[in-house]
């Protein structure tokens, strides 16, 4: 087995509402990100996974199998550094995988961050 490294994966994604709202031209940005401990062999199978979670995450939370999240110009990245990250607060809403795992995709949306940021006080 290899060895795997953990890597914190930042992921793109639209909810329904803000899309609605961006359409109508009520606000000026729908997107949305969030991220997700991989344990993988190397970043670019990190990477490769949060993307297949980010088109995961955008047909579950909008219900809608067909869209294509490449085609929104989504991206999956790397944080070379959690401490810099901008999310060194939000680590433990984070959830953890190993390539090939799916994580709870109903965590990806704005109401449960919220709920954890409430309970964790962030």
């Amino acid at each position: 087995m290899p060895l795997l490294t953990t890597y914190l994966v930042g992921i793109m994604y639209h909810e329904p509402e803000p899309f609605v709202l961006w359409n109508a031209g009520v606000i000026d940005d729908y997107e949305s990100s969030t991220a997700v401990f991989i344990d993988a062999p190397s970043r670019d199978e990190a990477i490769a996974w949060g993307e297949a979670i980010g088109e995961a995450a955008l047909r579950k939370l909008n219900s809608d199998d067909g869209l294509d999240w490449k085609s929104f110009g989504y991206f999956a990245w790397v944080e070379d550094s959690v401490e810099t990250s901008g999310w060194s607060h939000a680590t433990s809403f984070f959830q953890h995988v190993k390539v090939g795992e799916m994580p709870d995709l109903s965590k990806f949306s704005a109401d449960a961050y919220k709920e954890w940021a409430a309970r964790s006080g962030a």
